[in-house]
Formats: C-alpha cells, sequence, structure tokens
C-alpha cells in the first residue's frame, strides 16, 4: 500500500515590488513619473537638502491646475474658458502661501526636523501630485461639462475630484513630513482639516469659478457651505438669441 501522500507546493511568496532609481538630476519628466511611479524614493530625495524640486513641482502643479480649469471653464464657455483656469490656479498657490507657516510649526508639533526649504518643496510636491490626479480626472469631468447645465450637478463632481486628489496629496505629505523625524499624526491630520477648507473658501471667494457674472469678482462674503445651498438649485442660462444665431449650422 502506497503511504506517500502528496505534499503541497511550497507557498510562493512575491517579492515587493522595487521602484526605479531616481536620476541625480531631478527634471520636469522625471519628476512627474517620480510622483506617480516612485514616491518613496522620492520621498526619500525630499528628506535630503538640496534636491532643487521646489520649482518643478510648482510648474507642475500650475499646468495641471490651468488644464483642468480650462476643462471646468467649457462648462459656461465664454469668459469662464480664461478666468475659471486663472481663478483655480491662483486661488490654489494662495492657499498654499496662507496654509505653509502653520504647516511648519505643525510639522514641528509633529517631531519633524524638516527646514523651511523642505517643507516649501514638500508642500509643492503634494500640490504637483493633486493637480496631476485631477489631469488625469479632466477628460471624465469634460464629459459632465457637456451633459449637464446644473450647477449644483456640476459643482459636486468638481468637489469630488478635488477631494479625492487632495487625499492623496495629503498622504504624500505626511509619508515626506514622517520621513524627517516625526512622530505624530495628529498635527498633520489637524493641518490637513485647514488646509482644505481654506481651499474651499477659497472657491467660494474667487467666484463665478463655474457659474457666469457681469464681474470677475465678486464682493459678497458668504460662507462656502452656505453658497453651496444657495447655487445647487441653479442653472445655467438659455442661451440668448444673438448666441444661438451665431451657432454654425444655424
Amino acid at each position: 500500500m502506497n503511504t506517500d501522500i502528496p505534499q503541497p507546493p511550497p507557498y510562493y511568496s512575491p517579492q515587493p515590488h522595487a521602484e526605479p532609481p531616481l536620476p541625480d538630476k531631478l527634471g520636469m519628466r522625471s519628476l512627474f513619473e517620480a510622483l506617480l511611479r516612485s514616491p518613496k524614493a522620492l520621498i526619500q530625495r525630499l528628506a535630503s537638502p538640496g534636491h532643487g524640486a521646489l520649482l518643478p513641482f510648482l510648474l507642475l502643479a500650475i499646468v495641471s491646475m490651468i488644464i483642468f480649469g480650462l476643462v471646468l471653464g467649457t462648462f459656461a464657455m465664454h469668459e469662464q474658458i480664461w478666468a475659471a483656469p486663472l481663478k483655480i490656479t491662483a486661488g490654489l498657490l494662495i492657499s498654499g502661501l496662507i496654509c505653509f507657516p502653520s504647516l511648519y510649526i505643525f510639522s514641528c508639533l509633529a517631531g519633524s526636523r524638516a527646514g523651511a526649504s523642505q517643507l516649501a518643496a514638500t508642500l509643492a510636491g503634494m500640490l504637483a501630485l493633486s493637480g496631476l490626479l485631477l489631469l488625469g480626472f479632466a477628460p471624465a469631468v469634460w464629459i459632465f461639462t457637456q451633459a449637464t447645465d446644473g450647477y449644483g450637478f456640476m459643482g459636486f463632481i468638481a468637489l469630488a475630484t478635488w477631494f479625492i486628489a487632495v487625499a492623496f496629496g495629503f498622504r504624500f505629505l505626511g509619508s515626506a513630513i514622517a520621513s524627517t523625524g516625526a512622530n505624530s499624526k495628529i498635527p498633520l491630520v489637524v493641518w490637513s482639516c485647514i488646509f482644505l477648507v481654506v481651499t474651499l473658501q477659497m472657491t467660494t471667494s474667487l467666484r463665478p469659478i463655474i457659474g457666469r457674472s457681469n464681474r470677475f469678482l465678486t464682493n459678497e462674503k458668504l460662507f462656502f457651505v452656505q453658497h453651496w445651498i444657495t447655487s445647487s438649485s441653479e442653472s445655467l442660462p438659455a442661451p440668448t438669441a444673438s448666441e444661438t444665431s451665431s451657432q454654425p449650422g444655424e
């Protein structure tokens, strides 16, 4: 009688994915690929001074926000084609400047040893990663700009994409600051909430971004939640007779 019992095959443990090494000099293309493919290696580079990534990060963020703003501008067309990209890009950069001092304070409270230049590059990297994710959402957002005329729904789509993009940006920021010695997450969570609220209020302060208005900016002071409630049921106005007659084929 054969008593040999077939043995199960040995357990195969897949090797962890190794990120490709970063080049010595970080250019626009290498930073673009590192943000998406090698975030850990990029975070290690940011933990050391003299990386020179601040300006390329800012350029990536600016270009991404301009393109995403252009897509949002196609919802109302007309002056929003140039106004929406300008307001979104300016609002993002202003929000970063406003929140940078508190980022330095909260990173110190978290135990980070990063200097101001390192934190500035890290914040720019967070904005660049968020911008690249918004750039990836842009084609889908454009479909909705052409399929609906409701401010509320279009605002929901824009905010949903921003929440997703900035969530990945916060994760990048937290990992980068943790690599500089931070041992507490609570201060960075508090700062993330502050930054998110500032960006949301900025969308109201710089309104209109999605809709149309006779003014480039409004003087009315309004909390962003109140603005969402009042504009959620509005829709784009019907085109005038001159606009309709100017369309081709009519």
